[in-house]
């Protein structure tokens, strides 16, 4: 039902827009030129600041219990295990004993295509690289189940690691160390290559919204020494149709920070919300674009 509703975040931009046209034209053309250019200057700084603090903020706050935690999590966890219970789940129709899975482990090639190897040998029905593909995904996500399960769904940290650089192969590599059977080098790896650019990625998001608002607000007060221009005749009436023009552009700056924000807490509760997910937010008609829309590509 609350899907339904999705009108509602269309309804948002175009009344932002609107007040923010009216607004514009009130507060007119310089003033808006001078507000523009001091949201845009905010943006970037924003920007600028949120690569500078969120690596520092990790480092100093976040990094320790993270490789605290996947160091307990690691302890516990038995790749031969996880393997195992990959092929026992595949339904291929073949076991394998924890000391034929520990053999494979020292033969030279790919893992998984070692392995999908010996089930096919010992009457496993589907093809090989699709057995391969299958014991790959499955055992990805048993380990990352078991390393930060218990702290944040492997939902949510893919949908954020879809925002990250290289993250599939950062995943093969720990996939790989996993596999050694190291538990302190798995634990370090998951922390250095995958969860602290997760992290990052989400801090950076956080701190540029935070640091964006808060330097619009001093623009703001900056941009109000201009107001007197929409007094002067002929200059006047010019000034304040351009200054709505200004102003609708300040309504998609505005309406682009609500997106990205309700696109982070999309992704902290795993689209779980009834109104507050992505399916709603992709039934829009106008929204739908902010939402999805990286403006770091551009950046």
């Amino acid at each position: 039902m609350a899907a339904n509703l999705f009108w509602f975040y269309d309804a948002l931009v175009l009344g932002i827009a609107l007040i923010c046209t009216y607004v514009g034209g009130k507060r007119g053309l310089m003033r808006s030129v001078v507000l523009a250019a001091l949201v845009v200057a905010s943006m970037a700084l924003s920007w600028l600041g949120s690569q500078v603090a969120a690596p520092i903020i990790y480092d100093s706050f976040i990094k320790e219990p993270v490789s605290t935690a996947l160091s307990e999590a690691s302890d516990k966890t038995d790749p031969i295990n996880i393997v195992s219970d990959a092929v026992s789940g595949g339904n291929y129709g073949v076991e394998m004993t924890d000391d034929e899975i520990k053999a494979l482990r020292t033969r030279t090639g790919d893992f998984f295509a070692n392995i999908a190897s010996e089930l096919k040998n010992n009457g496993a029905s589907e093809d090989e690289q699709l057995i391969g593909s299958g014991m790959e995904t499955s055992v990805t996500e048993g380990m990352m189940n078991a390393l930060v399960g218990d702290v944040v769904s492997p939902a949510v940290l893919d949908e954020i690691l879809k925002n990250v650089s290289g993250a599939e192969n950062s995943i093969k590599q720990v996939v790989s160390v996993f596999l050694q059977g190291s538990r302190p080098a798995t634990a370090s790896a998951m922390e250095t290559i995958v969860i602290a650019p997760a992290i990052k990625a989400v801090l950076k998001g956080i701190i540029w919204i935070v640091l964006t608002f808060i330097l619009m607000l001093i623009s703001r007060i900056v941009a109000d020494m201009f107001e007197g221009l929409n007094k002067i005749p002929i200059i006047g009436p010019v000034n304040i149709i351009l200054g709505g023009l200004l102003g609708l552009a300040e309504a998609a700056v505005i309406c682009y920070l609500i997106a990205q924000l309700v696109r982070i807490i999309c992704y902290f509760t795993s689209d779980s919300l009834m109104f507050l997910n992505s399916s709603t937010a992709n039934m829009t008609y106008v929204f739908r674009y902010l939402f999805n829309f990286d403006i770091s590509s551009v950046l």
